[in-house]
């Protein structure tokens, strides 16, 4: 007869104990690994914040201000009146000479021949068209012209005095007073793009929003040099003063006048328009 053997109560207990402390460490080892995973993450995207520079902002700079220059209407040429051209002697088309009126041919007598005698007309008719041609040259002073020769010729007689060619290939008063009208304008559009292109806005004056337009005054040679500078009405502020002086000087060499422009020296006023858009 076999007899069990149960555990006494004080070892379950114990075997229970252990069980609880075991299952607790690993609870403990779990919390820990964790918090030492989140904490690490933490330091490391704090290190990368710092040690990484940030790009600073894209800055948008307003566009630059335009110049407008307001220059002194050009003087228009006055129209002359037009010159009266000596007129030659008219031209008349020639008429052209009278054919002289061929003979009837004359018909060859039949031939018994079997062929018809067609070459033999022929060359009588040609014989008989050149006698009749050749007669009326010898009564004229001057020969005939040949058949060949244009019909159309003009009879006007020959003159010893020179063509007015001159006054006919001269331009018109009015298409030279429009050719130098054109140049003196295109030139001061050249002018104007050449100072908008070297123009520059202060910067410390577009901050403080300082707006002006200057009236500048400078003298230039036909070379496109400036000999002088001045302002002859100030904006008020510094900066756009001085930026209006520096800015003819920066713009050398200015476009070459042109011819229509008199006088070694030119002397132009502009206004400098500065405006903060």
């Amino acid at each position: 007869m076999s007899s069990a053997v149960f555990p006494s109560p004080t070892s379950f207990r114990d075997r229970r104990h252990q069980a609880l402390q075991h299952e607790q460490q690993r609870e403990r080892r779990l919390w820990g690994t964790a918090l030492t995973a989140v904490v690490t993450f933490v330091a490391v995207s704090v290190a990368l914040s710092t040690l990484i520079p940030r790009s600073p902002p894209a800055v948008s700079l307003p566009p630059p201000a335009a110049i407008a220059i307001d220059l002194a209407p050009l003087p228009t040429a006055i129209p002359t009146p037009p010159q009266d051209v000596p007129k030659g002697p008219k031209q008349t088309q020639a008429q052209p000479d009278p054919t002289p009126e061929e003979p009837p041919k004359i018909a060859a007598p039949p031939s018994p021949a079997p062929h018809p005698p067609a070459p033999v007309p022929k060359t009588e008719t040609r014989k008989i068209v050149k006698k009749t041609v050749v007669k009326p040259v010898s009564h004229k002073e001057k020969p005939l012209p040949l058949k060949e020769a244009p019909a159309e010729r003009t009879t006007a007689p020959p003159s010893t005095e020179a063509p007015p060619a001159v006054t006919q290939a001269s331009p018109s008063p009015g298409a030279s007073s429009s050719h130098a009208s054109r140049a003196p304008a295109s030139w001061q559009s050249d002018l104007v793009a050449r100072l908008e292109r070297f123009k520059r806005y202060p910067t410390e004056a577009q901050r403080h929003r300082e707006e002006g337009t200057p009236l500048l005054t400078f003298t230039m040679n036909r070379k496109g040099r400036v000999l002088s500078a001045r302002l002859t009405k100030p904006s008020g502020y510094t900066l756009l003063d001085q930026e209006t002086l520096a800015l003819v000087r920066r713009a050398e060499p200015l476009p070459e006048p042109p011819d229509s422009v008199s006088g070694d020296t030119i002397t132009l006023t502009v206004p400098i328009e500065f405006y903060v858009e």
